[in-house]
């Protein structure tokens, strides 16, 4: 459990687990308007940490909504994060939830995974607000300051925007390689971090992922073993490509730094372990 008071943001499918996780009370958990998060209210606030989990990510809706994803995915968490600076002189740490969606691959053009230190290489319009953001808060990272980058985050929690959710609906699925993370692991890495005295924790861009590499399909069939679905079909990218837009990509990610760090668990046995959570909530919620 994270012992610091912290502030989190954002109320989508990461912010909600990680509130009944840490159990944030209410006064504590804001929703994605940051607007109001000024240094007035950071002060009455009192955070020992601000942790920004907010941001718009269908990508039909950033293409169609270029300003109001500009403002979400970048403005937004800029302005929170020059706030938290001015309220606390420097001293109380940022964390901002990023994407390892910046890159589209699945891997380099030399065959190697994806660091946090490599070129972006967006592909479509959300992508880009997220490398942005991320560039420029490391460009005035004068406080504590980390950019986590998670890669198709997921969790037991049946929402809309939760991986596995997403997986379960499709009935064809691509077999290609990804890096995945789930929100436990996240919020270890967090605490992790927030409880380091290691200067070097800071003011950095981190990739956060389990060990290895799975595949839409394979998640797929992982469900249907649960008896969440039926078996997936197989789905071609170039079939894929033919009909999404914007292009979705695929990515695999890399971190030394944050694997002696964190020491996550493989991929296959995250997965499996929160697929089987996951098909006892549908159960629960289907009555």
């Amino acid at each position: 459990m994270v012992t610091k008071k912290v502030l989190l943001i954002g109320k989508g499918h990461l912010g909600s687990w990680l509130k009944e996780h840490w159990r944030i009370p209410a006064e504590l958990h804001w929703a994605r308007e940051m607007a109001e998060l000024d240094i007035e209210t950071l002060r009455r606030l009192q955070p020992d940490a601000v942790i920004n989990t907010a941001g718009k990510t269908d990508l039909r809706w950033c293409e169609d909504n270029p300003a109001e994803c500009f403002r979400c995915n970048v403005s937004a968490p800029i302005g929170v994060y020059r706030a938290v600076k001015a309220a606390f002189n420097n001293r109380v740490p940022y964390i901002h939830l990023s994407s390892g969606c910046v890159w589209d691959g699945p891997f380099r053009p030399d065959g190697k995974p994806f660091g946090p230190n490599d070129p972006a290489t967006p592909a479509c319009f959300y992508s880009w607000t997220k490398a942005a953001c991320d560039a420029l808060l490391m460009a005035e990272a004068s406080a504590p300051i980390v950019a986590l980058r998670p890669r198709q985050v997921y969790s037991p929690l049946p929402s809309a925007r939760n991986t596995l959710t997403k997986l379960n609906t499709y009935p064809k699925l691509l077999d290609t390689p990804n890096s995945m993370t789930s929100a436990e692991t996240i919020a270890r890495t967090i605490e992790i971090i927030l409880s380091s005295n290691d200067a070097k924790v800071w003011n950095r861009i981190m990739n956060v992922y389990e060990r290895g590499y799975s595949s839409p399909y394979e998640v797929g069939t992982f469900l249907a073993q649960a008896g969440c679905r039926a078996m997936p079909e197989n789905l071609t990218k170039n079939e894929l490509d033919s009909w999404h837009k914007p292009k979705r990509v695929d990515a695999v990610i890399e971190d030394a730094f944050f694997e002696t760090l964190v020491k996550p668990p493989t991929v296959q046995a995250e997965l499996k372990r929160n697929i089987a959570l996951f098909a006892e909530a549908i159960k629960k919620k289907l009555g």
